[in-house]
């Protein structure tokens, strides 16, 4: 389908198309693990990994341990790490002699040896100690390469919402780089946009940001002088964030963007989460004409827009 007939349609044609044609995952073989992360934040930590492979079997490492920190301190900050937390400050709830609850702080990034006993009972409580003097049978740098790789998963749900903005990215750059008459950006703001191609888009100021907002792309046609603004996001699932997000844009759209002179505006949503939210989506289908999933990109749809094909 074409950009001319998906607009010909009535608004219940559209969204129905819509729905029927978008894709189960946004998720490309690099969504699982960032390697060049695991690989550069296991750097960070594997002189003092190697170091502290000294402890591995020892039978008395509470003392080997407390005589190892308090010659090199620095070694204590990448205990967290192999406790498998990003975190190196913090509180901890503990329970006294005879049973009552309480709270203290332990922090592994301004170490304070004067405090070494607290670490090394920390440490012991974790089970670290037994871990390392018992069971770890490869070198610690192995261990933790282990631990960074399941911490980049943790990661995933931030790069599931860039997915989409990369997938529109590569579509841009596609689109560009076969037409001469087109130029892209992205995280683009009405002022950088401005500067770059003399285009006025309306500023939109976010509450609680400094500066105006970042478009995931912007499209100028130097022939028609015109832009074209994207926003994108995907949706595995439900929550009431998707009928936020309908609103949102469907406000931008019918207070800034809809009315500006030389300015179109596209939102290229998709995922299966939009059958929890079905009546927002369509109450959006509404207010903005050129709403487009994954397929409809892949079609055309945002070139044809640009260049005015409808």
């Amino acid at each position: 389908m074409n950009l001319n007939e998906y607009l010909s349609m009535n608004n219940q044609d559209k969204f129905d198309y819509f729905m029927k044609t978008r894709t189960s995952t946004n998720r490309t073989p690099k969504y699982w693990v960032n390697w060049d992360k695991v690989i550069r934040d296991l750097k960070e930590h594997e002189l003092n990994l190697n170091t502290l492979n000294y402890l591995v079997g020892k039978k008395n490492i509470r003392q080997e341990a407390k005589n190892l920190f308090i010659s090199q301190p620095d070694l204590l900050k990448t205990i967290p790490v192999l406790l498998a937390t990003r975190d190196s400050d913090l509180d901890v709830l503990a329970f006294d002699d005879i049973g009552r609850m309480y709270t203290y702080n332990i922090n592994f990034h301004d170490i304070d040896i004067s405090k070494i006993d607290k670490y090394i009972n920390f440490i012991d409580e974790t089970g670290l100690f037994d871990f390392l003097s018992q069971h770890v049978n490869r070198s610690l740098v192995d261990y933790v390469f282990g631990v960074e790789a399941g911490l980049d998963s943790n990661a995933r749900k931030n790069r599931g919402g860039k997915q989409n903005e990369d997938i529109l990215s590569h579509y841009l750059e596609l689109m560009c780089k076969k037409d001469d008459e087109l130029e892209y950006s992205t995280q683009a703001t009405a002022d950088a946009i401005m500067k770059r191609w003399n285009a006025y888009v309306p500023e939109i100021l976010e509450k609680g940001r400094k500066g105006g907002r970042r478009y995931d792309g912007a499209v100028y046609n130097k022939a028609t002088k015109k832009v074209l603004i994207c926003e994108t996001n995907f949706y595995g699932g439900g929550g009431s964030k998707l009928k936020a997000v309908s609103g949102e844009f469907s406000d931008l759209y019918a207070t800034s963007l809809g009315p500006a002179k030389n300015v179109e505006f596209a939102w290229i949503s998709d995922g299966p989460g939009w059958d929890t939210a079905k009546n927002p989506l369509f109450e959006a289908f509404q207010i903005i004409p050129n709403i487009f999933n994954l397929k409809m990109v892949q079609e055309g749809m945002l070139k044809e827009l640009i260049k005015g094909e409808k």
